[in-house]
């Protein structure tokens, strides 16, 4: 990310899908955490948001 802005355009582009329940997006880390119900969106949904905005997804970590 190169600025603020891309921050929260990264974040309300995840956030309009359904079964977001928490985004912590950082332009000054340069990533994104993302809580979500597997039972309303998957990681390929949240990836394509992400995609949307010029951005690409580099590492995947799961935290249970």
């Amino acid at each position: 990310m190169t600025c603020a802005g891309c921050e929260e355009n990264v974040n309300h582009e995840v956030n309009k899908l359904t079964g977001i329940i928490k985004t912590n997006v950082s332009y000054d880390n340069g990533n994104a955490i993302i809580e979500f119900d597997r039972t309303q969106t998957d990681i390929q949904e949240i990836e394509k948001a992400i995609t949307k905005t010029g951005y690409s997804v580099t590492d995947k970590k799961e935290i249970k």
